[in-house]
């Protein structure tokens, strides 16, 4: 795959910058005729044409959902350079940026506000029956106030079997262990239960995030008890 140069145009938007590569494909920061910034995702022909009997779940599950942390599907490009969703742009960096890039140490606060916005989200696709599959620090942003989650490249609807809600939930417990170590000092030696100073109440909280089993009634519980167990006192 050729690299995009910066003015480039695809169809009728305008590249800016590549801000994202993947196994599956690139994203790249443009404008549209009007000056406003999307994102172009570009899957790679190869990967496009192996998955060609799943690629339709992203662009059906997007245009099902409305939510302020959900990138709204804007439509489709098939332009002589490939295939692209048109997406909205969500502003912010990457957990996995703030973390490794910025080495940003995250207050209980922050991880309090990014968790319950998680689980927020989380709540709204689940009740539209979708699993995202895929959420990591990777696939999160934050711009300091409000969080969004990408890439439904995964996504899919839950069938009570092999597609669970528990994937999204224990996928999320491996998020809020990066935030709660990016303030750790110890050798990292020994298991997180037994190196984070945490409440006996989050620990509990977390182990059963990442149990195989569902363990709770709905994702609206999970969303009480973790605000519940992480609200600073």
């Amino acid at each position: 795959m050729k690299p995009h140069k910066n003015g480039k145009k695809i169809g009728d938007y305008t590249v800016a910058s590549c801000i994202g590569k993947g196994r599956y494909g690139v994203c790249f920061l443009a404008r549209d005729p009007n000056g406003t910034e999307v994102v172009l995702k570009r899957f790679r022909p190869r990967m496009w044409e192996k998955n060609k009997n799943a690629n339709h779940y992203e662009a059906v599950i997007l245009s099902g959902l409305r939510h302020p942390a959900v990138p709204e599907l804007l439509g489709v490009v098939n332009a002589r350079q490939g295939y692209y969703f048109v997406l909205e742009y969500k502003d912010g960096l990457t957990l996995e940026q703030w973390l490794f890039r910025k080495k940003k140490i995250f207050a209980p606060g922050e991880i309090y506000r990014i968790g319950s916005q998680m689980f927020e989200v989380m709540e709204y696709l689940h009740s539209r029956n979708v699993v995202h599959g895929d959420i990591s620090a990777a696939n999160i942003t934050d711009n300091g106030k409000r969080i969004a989650l990408l890439d439904f490249g995964l996504a899919r609807y839950a069938d009570g079997v092999n597609i669970r809600f528990s994937l999204d939930y224990a996928r999320t417990a491996n998020v809020l262990l990066y935030l709660l170590y990016s303030g750790y000092e110890g050798k990292g030696d020994r298991p997180w239960h037994e190196e984070l100073p945490l409440l006996r109440e989050q620990k509990e909280f977390l182990e059963k995030l990442l149990e195989p089993e569902e363990q709770f009634k709905d994702t609206g519980e999970v969303r009480q008890m973790f605000e519940k167990a992480f609200r600073e006192v």
